[in-house]
């Protein structure tokens, strides 16, 4: 065999290679799934409404803050913050927690909409 016929043979076979690896080829029916692709892990919309309405699941206030405040104790412990720091420490919490429960607000307002129009 001679030498262009071999090298027209190993670029044939390591473009068909690259391209066989490609994620272009396994990625083409994975946006129209929701069981598959970058939203795979999107629920149901009208699950997750459902979930808004009762409070469940990531809706839960209740359990959420007590999880971010038993964070947000261990981490001043670690710290070992004294009595000053740790006002200081609360107050840019309370401020946080403030601007958090904004933006909470806007979302809520918007899965309502969502969800009003879902129905």
């Amino acid at each position: 065999m001679s030498k262009h016929k071999s090298s027209i043979l190993t670029a044939g076979l390591l473009a068909s290679a690259l391209f066989a690896a490609s994620p272009a080829l396994m990625a083409a029916d994975s946006f129209g799934n929701y069981g598959e692709g970058p939203r795979g892990n999107q629920r149901d919309m009208t699950e997750m409404c459902d979930n808004m309405r009762d409070g469940k699941g990531p809706f839960n206030r209740e359990e959420r803050r007590a999880q971010m405040a038993e964070r947000h104790e261990a981490m001043a412990e670690r710290l070992k913050l004294n009595d000053e720091q740790r006002e200081i420490w609360n107050e840019i919490r309370e401020e946080r927690r403030q601007q958090h429960d904004k933006r909470m607000e806007q979302m809520q307002k918007k899965m309502k909409k969502r969800c009003d129009k879902w129905k």
